[in-house]
């Protein structure tokens, strides 16, 4: 019986994040600040079979601890998965935790947090969803991004766009520009002026030169 109750639940939680990245994820949302859906990446991603969707449960009692060996777990997987795209700039994988309860949400807000200098030196970005995150809009800080009906962490490629969240520490922003600085410097790659702002006053600031 506890077994058939385990499935049910987590078909349902399984379920909810599927719907959650068809009926929120891949569309346009009037508070993001700019038009497209809420993330333009994932909806290629799904048809180029390059979004991988994995449940982890954590157990009655969560800790600190556990949360992020689970992520710190999901950023290893990251490069052991067998991807079907070609494309490594579609890859994402989504950790569904469905057996966190609310009390412990912040758990992956604090994995987030602890986690994120590992998986920028990694060339990978993380992020945290669930109904209590605070996680605001690149574009619009006045909106909360990141709600979402089940908690779940997603890790993928890094991307141009990310200069909006890595443009502030230093050991950040290197890692990025090491990776896209080059493109900066071919204008014939049509970059949008407000990452091409955000690149150059980072520059600026960590005094690295726009290389």
């Amino acid at each position: 019986m506890l077994t058939d109750v385990l499935s049910v639940d987590l078909a349902k939680a399984l379920e909810a994040a599927e719907s959650w990245l068809s009926d929120y994820i891949r569309q346009p949302h009037s508070e993001l600040g700019r038009t497209g859906p809420v993330c333009p990446f994932v909806e290629p991603a799904q048809r180029a079979g390059a979004l991988e969707i994995r449940v982890r449960l954590v157990g009655p009692t969560p800790s600190q601890a556990l949360i992020d060996e689970i992520v710190r777990c999901g950023l290893d997987e990251f490069s052991e998965v067998d991807w079907k795209a070609g494309n490594p700039n579609l890859r994402s994988l989504l950790l569904v935790l469905p057996d966190i309860p609310p009390e412990h949400l912040h758990l992956l807000d604090a994995a987030h947090t602890a986690l994120k200098p590992e998986s920028v030196r990694r060339g990978l970005m993380i992020a945290q969803f669930h109904e209590k995150c605070r996680e605001k809009a690149a574009r619009n800080p006045e909106f909360e991004v990141s709600h979402a009906p089940v908690p779940m962490m997603a890790v993928r490629s890094m991307a141009i766009h990310d200069v909006l969240f890595l443009a502030d520490r230093r050991e950040w922003f290197e890692e990025y520009a090491r990776r896209f600085g080059a493109r900066y410097r071919n204008s014939a790659h049509g970059i949008d002026p407000l990452l091409t702002e955000m690149y150059e006053k980072a520059c600026a600031a960590h005094r690295l030169g726009a290389e």
